[in-house]
């Protein structure tokens, strides 16, 4: 099947014309073809009403010949060389009512040819006015008109001459039957039987409950009949194909499509090729079922094989592509490949001009097939856009007599009597129960039973009645989206029809239920972080295989069988992978000062096969902020930020008893990270990523810190009772310390020793940490607060001077720190 269409790439060679071509998801609908299968009495906008609130929303609607009014048919009844001019003609045209001086510059007109004229008022396609005008000296009334200049083709190098019949001074639109409206349809993935004029009319006859008027043929020009000497059809590969039939057309004249059918071909949004192609085109549109028509002669020992392909075999396809392929569902005859199965023909087995016998394919490909070839090999046609979704496996043999009845009508073929057709799973049919009182109960409407029963059955399903409240519905083949009594309530309902059904609140008595635990962990951790000065971040559950290789995450991933795409083919292990890439993506952005958070849930595999579900929180940092009023400038934020949030929060949802120790996490810096652990747990961890993984995340410009924790995992150490303590109104006194520690101190561990050397320390913060100039290189200068206060009176002097000589004993003894002179 090969058509030109508005994304088609045209292949030009001797002997024939193919056309490679992508489509998208619209279907266009010509009222005057549609009303070839159902009645309608409906003006436009009714029925733009109509489709969209039975789920065919209609996007836009053209309607054709708008910009061919002033244009008539006229005859030539004067013919003179321009008095001025070898190339220009001076005709005098009769357009019925009066005849118009007009001057033209085309070559292929004489006296008495039947022309269109565009009189003057007219304005043509691209906004063109048609006005009186002088050309070398001579007043002109009008212009004849070529294709291109009505928009309606592209030949530009001549006017368009009509036949000896047309009628003088009738409107061109009227005359070519371009005052048709077509109604461009968003269609949606569930309803791939509405990819066609018939699926179209079941629903408006269905909502009308109007009869369906489906193509009545009667073959003619039947000759012997179809055997396997004629063509012998095998499938090898069952899982890929259920169904391929074929028949056999001998003596066809492959020529240009009449009249009829180039319109109907041009209301696709499509360009008339052959009778043929056109004929195949126009069954699929119709029908909603891809056919292919192959040059009989050019198939090898007459066999066609529908298998795999083998590696390394080459087919050039009809867009002119030599491919290698490799496992692709193919059909083949006993020496090579013809096509790839679905989605585009061969060129060496195409129909061209010299063609006079063909064998006609019409079969079922599995969908999930045809839509990992198409993306593979980076083809899509109608062809593939239709299987890809599912088609109605019960019609092929219908619609393959159907266009081999079609094409001989067009190219005076004689038809072989009979198919040959491999059908190797049969469909069966589904019954899905329907009670009538849970219905109403869902739509919240009294709907009859006898309702219930005309909707079904216009929409073409059966229906047995087991007893006065409960149906049982059997759906057509080509309804494949109806598969339980859910899918039967939305039928019934649009077809119902929505404005039908009155808004009303629920009448019964509805109790407050308990809320989720779980969901109150996640709002009370969203709202602690927002305190926080943190921003949130929703990212997708998903993340790709590549992400995997850069965290080094080799074990307890749960990999999609199926994946929407490969950014999206593993369950997150982690949160850390998804808030890097946020950073990263505003850092680039020249976005500053970033303190992120997200909590959502990450997966691994049990051993089921199911997933073991745990809540993270993730913390993430990069930038630069202003950390005090004070400050001159902003400054970079760094570990001790991030530890400050970290320590708030857990503060907030009462954990107090935990360490910090040094992370053996890769992907945290050796030197600027920690885990958290309670025991023998680890609840989480933070700290600046390593080096290497910022580079693998192309973080450059800022470092990040990124802080997970197992919300899971914490619930089980929050403190069960509320503490209050009584507020001292004694003062407090504060001292800082610049201490000179070896690098690799933990710094966290020396802060809780401290608080323990005294009942008067009230808290204990780092403020500033200093590598650099008159400290050595190996050593590192902590600043810390120290809060001092006397719960039944003031501090006196003796008791500061003690307490803090006691922290300078810890500072010296523990840690072999000194104070920094």
């Amino acid at each position: 099947m090969v058509f030109e269409g508005k994304n088609c790439k045209i292949n030009k060679e001797e002997g024939g014309v193919t056309v490679f071509f992508t489509v998208t998801s619209r279907m266009l609908i010509s009222l005057d073809w549609l009303k070839q299968y159902v009645d309608i009495k409906e003006s436009i906008k009714e029925l733009e009403n109509t489709l969209t609130m039975i789920g065919q929303e209609v996007e836009a609607i053209e309607e054709q010949g708008k910009e061919l009014a002033n244009v008539v048919i006229g005859q030539i009844v004067e013919y003179n060389r321009h008095p001025d001019s070898e190339k220009l003609t001076l005709l005098k045209v009769n357009i019925g009512d009066e005849e118009l001086q007009i001057v033209c510059g085309a070559p292929n007109h004489k006296l008495g040819d039947k022309v269109v004229v565009a009189k003057i008022g007219a304005v043509l396609p691209g906004d063109f006015k048609i006005k009186k005008s002088k050309i070398r000296g001579v007043e002109s009334f009008g212009m004849l008109c070529s294709e291109v200049e009505l928009g309606l083709g592209t030949d530009g190098d001549g006017i368009i001459i009509l036949p000896e019949d047309a009628p003088l001074g009738k409107e061109y639109r009227e005359y070519k039957g371009l005052n048709d409206v077509i109604f461009e349809l968003e269609i949606t993935p569930n309803r791939p039987d509405c990819l066609s004029y018939i699926g179209i009319a079941r629903e408006i006859a269905a909502y009308y409950g109007r009869k369906i008027k489906c193509p009545e043929f009667q073959s003619k020009n039947i000759i012997e009949s179809v055997n396997t000497g004629h063509i012998d059809i095998k499938i090898e590969d069952k899982e890929r194909c259920k169904r391929f039939a074929g028949k056999v057309i001998k003596n066809i004249k492959v020529a240009e499509s009449p009249e009829w059918l180039k319109k109907r071909v041009i209301s696709m949004g499509l360009k008339p090729v052959n009778n043929v192609v056109d004929a195949t085109n126009y069954i699929l549109f119709e029908c909603n079922q891809p056919l292919h028509a192959y040059d009989l002669s050019k198939i090898a020992d007459r066999k066609i094989i529908v298998r795999k392909a083998n590696e390394g075999e080459k087919l050039v396809t009809l867009d002119g592509v030599e491919r290698e392929l490799k496992d692709e569902l193919v059909i083949a005859d006993s020496e090579k490949p013809l096509g790839i199965a679905g989605i585009i023909g061969g060129e060496e087995s195409k129909v061209t001009e010299g063609t006079t016998e063909i064998f006609l394919e019409c079969a079922y490909f599995t969908p999930d097939n045809i839509r990992k070839t198409s993306k593979k090999i980076g083809v899509s046609t109608d062809s593939s856009y239709r299987f890809e979704r599912g088609l109605d496996i019960e019609n092929v043999v219908e619609v393959l007599e159907r266009a081999a009845e079609l094409i001989s009508q067009l190219t005076d073929g004689e038809i072989l009597e009979g198919h040959i057709d491999r059908y190797t799973e049969k469909y069966e049919k589904i019954e899905i129960p329907l009670n009538i009182d849970r219905l109403r109960k869902f739509m919240g409407k009294d709907i009859e039973i006898e309702n219930v029963g005309k909707i079904l059955t216009n929409l073409g399903i059966e229906i047995k009645t087991l007893n006065s409240n409960t149906l049982v519905a059997t759906p057509p083949s080509y309804r494949g989206d109806l598969t339980r009594t859910a899918d039967l309530y939305e039928e019934i309902i649009r077809m119902y029809g929505f404005e039908n059904i009155e808004s009303k609140m629920p009448e019964e008595n509805i109790k407050p239920g308990q809320s989720d635990r779980i969901t109150e962990i996640v709002d009370e951790t969203k709202n602690i972080m927002v305190k926080l000065g943190l921003q949130e971040v929703i990212n997708y559950s998903f993340i790709s295989k590549e992400a995997i290789d850069i965290l080094g995450i080799k074990e307890d991933i749960m990999v999609i069988s199926n994946p929407i795409s490969d950014d999206m083919a593993v369950m997150r292990p982690t949160l850390i992978y998804s808030l890097l890439s946020n950073l990263r993506d505003n850092l680039n952005r020249n976005q500053n000062g970033l303190k992120f958070f997200e909590v959502s849930k990450v997966f691994s595999p049990k051993e089921d096969g199911l997933a073991n579900e745990t809540l993270r929180a993730t913390i993430a940092l990069a930038g630069r902020e202003n950390k005090t009023l004070w400050a001159p400038k902003p400054e970079a934020m760094d570990f001790y930020d991030l530890k400050g949030y970290v320590e708030k929060f857990l503060e907030y949802i009462g954990v107090t008893r935990y360490q910090l120790e040094r992370s053996e996490d890769k992907n945290f810096h050796p030197g600027r990270s920690a885990d958290i652990k309670i025991g023998k747990f680890k609840v989480g961890s933070f700290g600046e990523i390593h080096p290497d993984l910022a580079e693998k995340m192309d973080i450059k410009k800022e470092r990040a810190y990124i802080a997970e924790l197992d919300l899971t995992l914490l619930q089980n150490y929050r403190s069960k009772k509320t503490k209050y303590e009584r507020i001292v109104k004694y003062p407090e006194v504060t001292r800082d310390l610049a201490i000179v520690l070896d690098r690799d101190v933990l710094v966290g561990k020396m802060l809780d020793d401290i608080k323990k050397t005294s009942n008067f320390i009230e808290s204990v913060a780092i403020f500033d940490v200093y590598q650099g100039e008159r400290v050595e290189s190996n050593k590192k200068s902590v600043a810390i607060n120290i809060v001092m206060r006397k719960k039944d009176g003031t501090l006196e002097e003796n008791d500061i001077k003690t307490t803090v000589d006691k922290i300078l004993n810890v500072i010296s003894k523990n840690y072999k720190g000194e104070i920094r002179q």
